[in-house]
């Protein structure tokens, strides 16, 4: 069966601009006529190109979006694990069911084997998105890319470079891959993980900025805040939430309090 009409028929501003262009092939196809095409896809230009547009995005236009982050760093290591092509199948199958999932994995399966402008797509994303969808898109990618259980430094370096392009705050960064990446483990915390630095705080911050810190990160994974993603970034979101109240919790026994 080939790509059908309802694959992108949702899709806005995530049809237009870099991401557009990389989906062009299966645009072409999801239509009966060229003028519904160049309609289409005109209309998604129009939403990357002009005016200050921006909203949080449908699920449709973030689900299409991720998969073109899902795909650049799944090439970031030059090969494509099992392990990931198993973590993106369960995200597609969980968001889309069964016959829409294997629709979206062909679509990736052909963006993996294009030449990703990283920077243009971010671009798109982050004009046409909230700073609290693309903290979880890079919470989730990180994720991915530990699916094997270890991240190298070429993913790494390519998480790295997408979260500076979605304009992540360097802390908030600090705290997502202290999270996902166990290399930086410290053997001064029980909890595994330096608390710190899954707080994106110093280790010298102040009790009361400590629990600024908790405050924070905690609003980002509070379940009203995620209830529009997918089933899959609100479980994302419920683990991470639990690393940061042990974090929390270790800090402060570091700091001698109950």
């Amino acid at each position: 069966m080939g790509v059908t009409k309802w694959l992108f028929a949702g899709l806005g501003w995530a049809v237009g601009g870099p991401i557009g262009a990389l989906l062009g092939f299966f645009i072409g196809k999801s239509f009966d006529s060229d003028s519904d095409t160049q309609a289409f896809t005109q209309s998604g230009d129009q939403a990357f190109h002009h005016g200050p547009y921006r909203n949080t995005g449908t699920q449709a236009d973030i689900h299409v979006a991720l998969l073109v982050l899902i795909a650049a760093v799944m090439k970031a290591d030059g090969q494509v694990k099992k392990s990931e092509l198993n973590y993106v199948k369960a995200f597609l199958r969980q968001n889309y069911g069964e016959e829409r999932g294997k629709e979206m994995l062909k679509a990736l399966q052909q963006i993996v084997q294009k030449d990703i402008p990283i920077d243009q797509v971010c671009y798109q994303i982050k004009v046409n998105t909230d700073y609290n969808t693309r903290y979880h898109m890079v919470d989730f990618l990180f994720g991915l890319g530990g699916s094997d259980g270890s991240l190298d430094q070429t993913e790494l370096n390519m998480l790295r470079l997408i979260a500076q392009y979605l304009g992540i705050a360097q802390s908030d960064y600090t705290s997502i891959c202290e999270r996902h990446n166990s290399s930086f483990n410290t053997p001064h915390s029980t909890f595994g993980k330096d608390p710190y630095k899954v707080l994106g705080i110093s280790k010298d911050a102040t009790d009361d900025e400590v629990k600024k810190a908790y405050r924070r990160m905690a609003m980002k994974y509070h379940p009203d805040r995620v209830a529009g993603m997918s089933e899959e970034m609100q479980r994302n979101a419920a683990e991470q939430m639990k690393e940061i109240n042990e974090a929390y919790e270790q800090i402060n026994k570091l700091k001698g309090k109950k």
